[in-house]
């Protein structure tokens, strides 16, 4: 239970900072607003089992999971076709799994 606290809690606030500076710069543009929050909302997964490492035993498939579903989300907000969105997937989940590497260098806007 504490883990899926955690996801919630890093998830909702990463996309809430990454919408509200879209907002902020960008008011109007849906588009780029629902990319933006995504974005963060992805960041969020994956940093969740690196915020607090204890909570999570498979922290490894949460982000690897998390990155594929991030993948398939862009796949389809940006209405690729079926081969380009199973690439996407698959790089998703291909940055989820690499994310204990490039996680700590992520600058929150």
């Amino acid at each position: 239970m504490k883990a899926t606290r955690i996801i919630l809690i890093s998830s909702c606030g990463f996309s809430s900072v990454f919408g509200f500076s879209s907002l902020l710069f960008y008011f109007g543009d849906w588009t780029r607003f629902l990319a933006v929050t995504l974005l963060g909302f992805f960041i969020g997964l994956i940093a969740a089992p690196e915020i607090e490492p204890k909570a999570f035993t498979l922290a490894w498939l949460i982000q690897l999971c998390s990155g594929m579903l991030a993948g398939g989300v862009g796949g389809w907000l940006f209405q690729l076709t079926f081969e380009n969105s199973a690439v996407s997937i698959v790089m998703g989940g291909f940055v989820g799994w690499l994310a204990p590497f490039w996680v700590n260098h992520v600058s929150i806007p």
